[in-house]
């Protein structure tokens, strides 16, 4: 068995500052192996969140920021933000080591775990603006999924654009409440839940409590990060060892 250190992974981290508690991707005590940040300047939430679209100058700041990080021995990439899946195949086209830029990468998967038809619901920031745009980018058939954002005068939304106190009472209430409306959504208009993804990097502390919740399989960055990192870096498990 190799007691090597294990290589870093690697972090691109948009212009938000937040308090970020363990299980925020964001948070290295998150990850059982070594985490390296890296602020992509120009990357502002209002930007990622409202374009459909992103310029090529956009772009090219995640790849040099993606370089960097691939040189100081990043063996794959994870971002700060779910909406970034947008631009997972022309990031993931040049950049030299592989990125997963969004918890929802995981929805072909999921899907294909469940019968053809359950629902996957999606817990979101900003439901106005996450659409057909980031599932198509992804692959991913829209009409398997639906989308419930959190309120627009919600704490969550305040903390990040008005730098609000951050309250993780207040943060898991909300988030609860929100996913029930999930729920109800998809029940209520006659099919079956069968997961949610939290796209928000912000969720996944919280994803017990949502699990709780709603009774499904609940995925986010967290594990989106634990399986990418599972095959970047193989490791003969100790229990194999004869």
């Amino acid at each position: 068995m190799t007691t090597a250190p294990l290589p870093p992974l690697g972090f691109l981290a948009v212009e938000v500052s937040i308090h970020r508690p363990p299980g925020d991707p964001f948070n290295p005590s998150t990850w059982p192996f070594p985490l390296i940040h890296t602020l992509v300047p120009g990357s502002s939430e209002a930007q990622i969140v409202t374009s459909t679209t992103y310029p090529p100058a956009f772009i090219e700041r995640f790849v040099s920021a993606g370089k960097e990080l691939a040189a100081k021995g990043c063996i794959g990439i994870i971002t700060s933000c779910g909406f970034l899946a947008l631009a997972q195949r022309e990031l993931a086209s040049k950049l030299p080591i592989p990125i997963a830029t969004s918890a929802l990468v995981q929805i072909p998967s999921i899907c294909a775990f469940l019968g053809s038809e359950a629902i996957v619901g999606v817990l979101t920031y900003d439901e106005e603006r996450l659409g057909v745009a980031h599932l198509e980018a992804l692959g991913v058939d829209a009409g398997r999924v639906r989308i419930k954002g959190m309120p627009k005068g919600g704490h969550l939304r305040r903390v990040i654009q008005e730098g609000e106190k951050y309250d993780e009472i207040r943060m898991e209430q909300e988030m609860i409440d929100a996913v029930g409306e999930l729920l109800e959504k998809v029940t209520g208009s006659g099919d079956k839940l069968g997961a949610i993804v939290l796209e928000c990097t912000q969720m996944p502390p919280y994803a017990g409590a949502i699990q709780r919740r709603v009774g499904v399989p609940v995925y986010d960055v967290y594990t989106m990060g634990m399986w990418f990192y599972s095959g970047l870096v193989r490791r003969k498990p100790v229990q194999w060892e004869i």
